[in-house]
């Protein structure tokens, strides 16, 4: 009996022990996964305060350059415009026989339509300069008419890289960022947001619609190298894409966005690096100083939407409206 008593105990020491290291594991296990939740959350802290001190940054200088920023938008916006231009005098010759040749019109006419279309885009860089709203929407209308002129004449045999559909990507985001400016200056005098077009609501609601339609216009020119960025650049550049569309973080988002055009346009289309020893040179040189300085003016559209805002159709006025309801 003493030897089954004794059994007894250590059987049931045994199962006290067996107990006591079940629940010191599955205590164990208990703060292993609260440690990997406050890991977790610590993550997350470190983003949000991370996004926020970029935001911050973002906004101070903004500040700073806030007293700068319209000229250096529309100095950006037109540059593309006075290069044409300029461009048009020096190659008379060769765009009179384009012309002549592509479309069976009569030289003085071709010659006509270059000088008139030429006089149009420096005029409408000049009259953006002034940063007179009464003469800057004339400047847009001209400017707006100039890339619907290009689009129709040289968008079925673009010289650009990226053939027809890239002149047609560069082109709608050169009308977005010139439809944004043009909004602007009307509603900043009182008038509806285009003219002959009533507002389907109150004054602000065609422009919402306005401002949704140019971030929308505004990324089209990634859709042309987006494929030339590589797996990561693409992975990487995406949802920069859609944060500017939606209108999320549209500061952090718009500097983002600005910088990788900066990127893209510096290391593939760097004119100056093309050598011009033959004519094929002298070709190409010519195509990639003009797709420099036409992104140039996309990025001056993207810098006039970070200083103005998305708009109320974003994520941004959405999330700003909930916050302070």
């Amino acid at each position: 009996r003493l030897k089954g008593r004794a059994d007894s105990a250590e059987v049931e020491a045994a199962a006290r022990k067996d107990c006591g290291t079940h629940a010191e594991a599955a205590v164990r296990g208990v703060g292993a996964e609260e440690g990997r939740t406050r890991g977790v959350k610590m993550e997350s802290d470190g983003v949000k305060s991370a996004v926020k001190e970029v935001n911050a940054q973002v906004k101070k200088v903004k500040k700073i350059c806030k007293p700068y920023l319209p000229l250096i938008t529309r100095l950006l916006i037109v540059a593309t415009f006075v290069e044409d231009g300029i461009r048009c005098f020096y190659e008379f010759g060769g765009q009179v026989d384009f012309l002549n040749q592509q479309y069976r019109i009569p030289k003085a006419i071709c010659g006509f339509l270059i000088v008139v279309t030429t006089i149009m885009s420096l005029l409408g860089a000049l009259l953006i300069l002034t940063r007179k709203p009464q003469l800057e929407k004339f400047g847009c209308y001209a400017l707006i008419a100039f890339v619907l002129y290009q689009q129709a004449m040289y968008g079925r045999h673009s010289p650009i890289g990226s053939g027809n559909f890239g002149f047609l990507m560069r082109n709608l985001c050169l009308a977005g960022t010139l439809l944004m400016l043009l909004v602007q200056g009307r509603m900043s005098e009182g008038h509806t947001a285009l003219p002959g077009i009533p507002d389907p609501g109150d004054k602000s609601t065609m422009v919402n619609y306005i401002q949704l339609a140019a971030r929308a216009l505004l990324v089209l020119l990634s859709l042309e190298f987006l494929t030339t960025l590589g797996p990561i650049g693409t992975i990487t550049t995406i949802p920069v894409l859609l944060a500017v569309l939606v209108g999320y973080k549209s500061q952090i988002s718009g500097s983002l966005l600005l910088l990788i055009y900066f990127v893209h346009n510096v290391t593939n289309s760097a004119f100056w690096s093309v050598r011009t020893d033959s004519f094929r040179g002298e070709f190409d040189r010519e195509v990639k100083r003009y797709e420099f300085v036409q992104t140039i003016s996309i990025m001056g559209g993207l810098l006039l939407l970070v200083a103005s805002g998305p708009g109320a159709l974003s994520l941004d006025e959405k999330f700003d409206r909930r916050k302070n309801f």
